[in-house]
Formats: C-alpha cells, sequence, structure tokens
C-alpha cells in the first residue's frame, strides 16, 4: 500500500540493546520481561487450543481472508491507520514498561479514536478491522484497516490522527510511524486481495504470516514473543473485527 500522509517522529528504537529491553520490568508486577516470554511459551506448549497457536492462526488467516473477500463486493477504498506510541517516557530517555505503554499510549486512546473515525465516515458503509503488531523491540502498536464503499482522501482521516494524539502523552514525541494514513483503491490488485488483506495478514501479532502459511507464536522471532507476552497481560485480542456499519 503506498503511503498518502504520515505524522511521524525519528524512531527512538535504534539504540536500543538486548539485555536493556529483557531486564524492563512488565509493568503489572509479575517480574521482567523475560519472564514473562518464558511464561507465554510454557503457555503455548502446555494448552490444547492455545491462542497465538499455529491452529488460531490458520483460524484467523481465514477469518481475515473470508473478510476482505465479502468486501470487495461492496468497497471501493481501503484505509491502513497507524497508532503507535514512544516507549521511553517524555521526561527522561528510560523505557516505559510495556504493559504501561500499551495502556497509556495504545488503549488510552481508542475509544476517541473509534469516534473519529464513525463520523469521519458518516453517511458511507464501511467496516474496520484492527490488528495488534509487534515493533522490532517488542512494544505493542495498533493497525486499524477500514473498507469504505466510496472513493476517500487523507483529509477525512485526519481527525482520527489528532484523536491519538490529542488523548495520550506518549503518541506525540518518539511515536514512530504514529498516525500515518495509506489509501488505495481495491482494484488496484490483480490477484484477488487487496493490499490491506496481505498487510493486516503479515503484521497481526500471532498470526506470523511467511508467504501463503501461517505459524503462530511458537517459532516466531523474539520480538513477536516479547509483543505477544503484553498481549497477554492486558487481555486485549489480537485481531478485533467491527461490524459493516452505514452510519
Amino acid at each position: 500500500m503506498s503511503d498518502s500522509s504520515s505524522v511521524s517522529t525519528g524512531s527512538d528504537l535504534s539504540n536500543l540493546r538486548e539485555v536493556d529491553v529483557n531486564s524492563v520490568q512488565l509493568g503489572d508486577g509479575s517480574g521482567d520481561w523475560s519472564d514473562a516470554v518464558d511464561r507465554l511459551d510454557e503457555y503455548l506448549n502446555n494448552n490444547e487450543r492455545p491462542e497465538m497457536s499455529a491452529r488460531w492462526a490458520r483460524q484467523q488467516q481465514a477469518r481475515l481472508i473470508a473478510t476482505d473477500r465479502c468486501a470487495q463486493e461492496w468497497a471501493e477504498s481501503t484505509v491502513l491507520l497507524t497508532a503507535t506510541a514512544s516507549t521511553t517516557w517524555p521526561e527522561s530517555d528510560r523505557l516505559i514498561p510495556p504493559v504501561a505503554h500499551y495502556r497509556r499510549g495504545i488503549e488510552a486512546t481508542r475509544d476517541a479514536r473509534e469516534k473519529a473515525l464513525s463520523r469521519a465516515l458518516s453517511g458511507s458503509k464501511w467496516r474496520a478491522v484492527r490488528v495488534l503488531g509487534a515493533g522490532e523491540d517488542g512494544y505493542l502498536h495498533a493497525h486499524v484497516g477500514v473498507y469504505v464503499d466510496d472513493m476517500v482522501d487523507v483529509d477525512r482521516f485526519e481527525p482520527w490522527v489528532r484523536a491519538h494524539t490529542s488523548n495520550s502523552p506518549l503518541s506525540t514525541d518518539g511515536a514512530h510511524g504514529s498516525g500515518t494514513i495509506r489509501i488505495e483503491s481495491v482494484d488496484d490488485d490483480s490477484d484477488g486481495v487487496t493490499g490491506l488483506e496481505g498487510y493486516l495478514l503479515v503484521n497481526a501479532l500471532g498470526l506470523d504470516t511467511t508467504g501463503d502459511k501461517t505459524h503462530g507464536l511458537e517459532s516466531a522471532p523474539i520480538h513477536r514473543k516479547r509483543a505477544g507476552s503484553v498481549l497477554r497481560a492486558v487481555g486485549a485480542d489480537p485481531v478485533r473485527y467491527g461490524r459493516t456499519t452505514r452510519d
């Protein structure tokens, strides 16, 4: 998908060392981040049907593909919106515990973002799918994929960006990629899928899609397992499907 607009600052992650990330406290009183990853591995290996396993990933892949196919029957445009947050406290360069980062930087703006999106698409038929993704350091961010039944432009979604950046002190300085808006027309692709579907499949935490296969988190890279451990700690859904709506 092509970038149409970006409200972004430089990444503050380039100098992170592995030991720095591993020793960060998870933020829920349960120990450090590496301990949380160990608990995630134990959960994945000792439950019959764990969330974010390979079996779960295949089910989610099928649902995302079905959602995309249904939306193609009426959608004219797809939109990808991204919400991230700084991984360091505004008043210092100390890393934020990942649970606090999610609660204060991503979850705190969710209601405002959802209301802004509903207002922005008033009068249109649309459907949104939210996935949580992992940064290279393991911190969570949110992608919201939107199918719309008419042609849209970037300006229409600027209120969504403002809803995010104005409702959390962590969503501005150092928040790499926050407020990115990407738009394309559904007929840009000739292989039967939209670019939005492919992006969500690759980035949704727990699917871990490579090629046409999904693997779950069992064999995922360490940064995605870190993110998975945070997701379990906060009780968030890796993928959330909205209803098809005409406001």
